[in-house]
């Protein structure tokens, strides 16, 4: 039980999909679709550098979870490895999908403030 715990809170938590942040696209189509909708030239700018920092903080959980998981199959192949291991191993998975939810969810609203009602639209259309 414990075992399948650490591999959801690893595997399965928290902010894992970049696509879902950003509306299903790559990064990059993001930042071409803005350029098609925000004229302006410095405010596509500072909307692209929120971009920018969402896809750095996206692959920065992506390395610290991929650390996590290492350290979760390092101690899986210990057939002596302690609760003690384990719960060290949920407990920094549980911290990083926290502030990783926190991270991502402060630059979405921080992109929210940098588009319009229809520019935000235009990014994410809802699904029907």
């Amino acid at each position: 039980m414990l075992i399948a715990l650490i591999l959801g809170y690893l595997f399965l938590g928290g902010s894992h999909g970049a696509p879902w942040f950003f509306g299903g696209q790559s990064a990059h189509q993001m930042s071409k679709e803005v350029g098609r909708i925000e004229p302006d030239k410095e405010r596509r700018k500072e909307v692209e550098r929120t971009l920018k920092q969402i896809e750095d903080e996206y692959r920065k959980v992506g390395a610290t979870r991929s650390k996590l998981g290492k350290e979760t199959l390092k101690a899986l192949e210990q057939h002596d490895a302690s609760d003690e291991q384990f719960r060290a191993i949920i407990q920094n998975a549980e911290a990083l999908n926290t502030s990783a939810n926190k991270a991502l969810l402060d630059l979405r609203f921080t992109l929210r403030g940098q588009l319009t009602d229809s520019q935000w639209r235009a990014l994410f259309p809802a699904h029907n």
